[in-house]
């Protein structure tokens, strides 16, 4: 009996011990990892730290910077430049992040103001978190130099590339390469062609370059196709070669190309992990908001052909939902934000047209100041994350119209806005200023704004006394206003203050919320 019972027990232990673990459920992210308009992102590892920065096109500070530790959660750091550089004017495009020497690398496009030719100039840091300092323009080619990307050699050689010939008439756009200093700082030797058109190289347009090597290839990843506003076709293809500057072989068909949800996938950068699994950070345009939104940072993994060794995405079209790189991570999305302006933290998030003074702006006492920096309209703001949210604020009462707005520049906005006796809707489109609708209120001291946006394009807008009751505001015989005119050559409206008087006046608000709907 005994040895019945002890055999009974030794078996339902052996039943236990082997029964198979429960298989851990998988965790997923859903794209964009870096919500509004981010074009042409650059990503790099240091350490277990990832960083990366975007296009900012007409909007200071210059080159928004963002930091991660999983991929999938995003945090806004700073900017590489919280004042444009001296030489600079506008179309601040195409950063790409290098680390070198203990020492952040930022080579960038911009526009000289001299004579208008775009150019790329580096900058560096010790200290991301700190701003970078400019050393001027490292190429100037021709009619324009855009679209810069360094790639370190197994030999410890560095090698910048660069887009060419884009203005050029007769010739092909080419990608043209050239060894850099030790220092970073400066060209050395001749220069090479990567996309030799005499030697069999198809196509046109080519652009938006990185390179890797694996498994003795060099891999150059390149987009092409239109970029920038919603008759888009931008894509992803792909060469390889033995030789860097010479024999490259290209992959018939992009590899990555506009699906459904997400359209015109490009310009990204390759960035490995430290298990050596590769993830392509890029743009897309999404269907519905597309250039009213932006361009938007978009995480996709890239796996390697056993059989013929070329790279493939596991999906060849933007990825809206797909497993998380790592474990034991979790993606976060917040859908409100909040400034109550009890501290200065947002402070350096906020945007301004970079071909204009930045407007004086200080945080006191809860409140946002706002002062012109010259007659007319002073816009600060930020990039809103999806088409579809709601902006409010409260705006103390003043003699100029202070208040709430969608900006693509001077020539192109929309603000509601009041002052001590006035409510006032208008917009301003190409540069002819046109009053939607006017109504006397009471001088309250503060009076509380809000619209609502659909589409990132479609607005509805609203006021109230206190914050609760809300009152539509009427445009002719209709409450949604249409803003398709808003957006400039895929270049995304911000939305915040929009200020009129002169800059004699101080403009106040009290709290800035945006909800957002995903």
């Amino acid at each position: 009996m005994k040895r019945t019972i002890l055999l009974l027990a030794t078996l339902m232990l052996l039943n236990f011990c082997t029964k198979p673990a429960k298989e851990k459920k998988k965790a997923f992210y859903t794209n964009p990892v870096i919500a509004g308009d981010f074009p042409d992102p650059t990503i790099i590892r240091v350490g277990d730290t990832y960083y990366a920065a975007g296009t900012s096109n007409d909007f200071a500070p210059n080159y928004p910077v963002y930091e991660s530790k999983d991929l999938i959660n995003w945090k806004r750091t700073g900017a590489v430049f919280n004042q444009p550089p001296e030489w600079a004017s506008e179309d601040f495009w195409a950063p790409e992040l290098f680390w070198h020497n203990e020492t952040f690398y930022m080579y960038y496009t911009t526009k000289r103001k001299d004579n208008g030719v775009a150019c790329i100039g580096v900058a560096t840091t010790k200290n991301i978190h700190k701003g970078f300092t400019d050393h001027g323009i490292i190429i100037e080619w021709g009619e324009e130099a855009i679209d810069a990307f360094v790639f370190r050699d197994d030999d410890g050689k560095l090698y910048i590339t660069w887009k060419a010939y884009g203005l050029t008439q007769g010739r092909d756009i080419e990608i043209l390469g050239s060894e850099l200093s030790d220092d970073g700082l400066g060209l050395k030797g001749s220069h090479f062609t990567l996309t030799d058109h005499n030697k069999g190289w198809q196509g046109a347009g080519d652009e938006g370059q990185c390179l890797v090597k694996h498994n003795n290839y060099y891999y150059l990843f390149y987009s092409v196709g239109g970029c920038c506003d919603n008759r888009c076709d931008y894509r992803v293809r792909v060469a390889r070669s033995k030789n860097l500057k010479s024999g490259w072989e290209q992959y018939p068909e992009p590899i990555l190309k506009g699906g459904e949800e997400w359209r015109c996938p490009g310009h990204g950068t390759l960035v490995n992990t430290p298990d050596n699994r590769y993830f392509y950070l890029y743009h897309s345009y999404n269907a519905v908001d597309f250039e009213y939104i932006g361009r938007q940072g978009m995480l996709g993994e890239v796996l390697w052909d056993a059989q013929t060794g070329w790279p493939y995405f596991k999906s060849s079209t933007p990825t809206v939902t797909a497993e998380v790189p790592f474990t034991n991570t979790v993606q976060k999305k917040d859908t409100i934000f909040n400034d109550d302006f009890s501290s200065d933290k947002y402070l350096p998030f906020w945007e301004w047209e970079v071909n204009h003074p930045k407007p004086g702006i200080q945080v006191v006492d809860g409140e946002m100041i706002v002062s012109p920096a010259e007659d007319g309209v002073n816009f600060l703001g930020l990039r809103p994350e999806t088409g579809d949210y709601r902006m409010t604020a409260e705006t103390i009462q003043t003699n100029g119209l202070g208040g709430i707005g969608v900006y693509s520049n001077r020539d192109y906005l929309i603000a509601l806005t009041t002052n001590k006796s006035e409510l006032v809707l208008f917009k301003i489109q190409k540069g002819k200023k046109e009053i939607l609708a006017a109504e006397p209120i009471n001088e309250m001291g503060a009076v509380y704004l809000r619209y609502e946006a659909t589409n990132g394009k479609y607005f509805e807008f609203f006021w109230s006394e206190n914050g609760e009751e809300w009152l539509p505001v009427n445009v002719g015989n209709e409450y949604q206003l249409d803003g398709t005119f808003i957006a400039q050559w895929g270049y995304s409206p911000r939305a915040g203050f929009i200020v009129e008087g002169d800059v004699n006046n101080d403009f106040r608000f009290n709290n800035l919320k945006i909800e957002y709907y995903y």
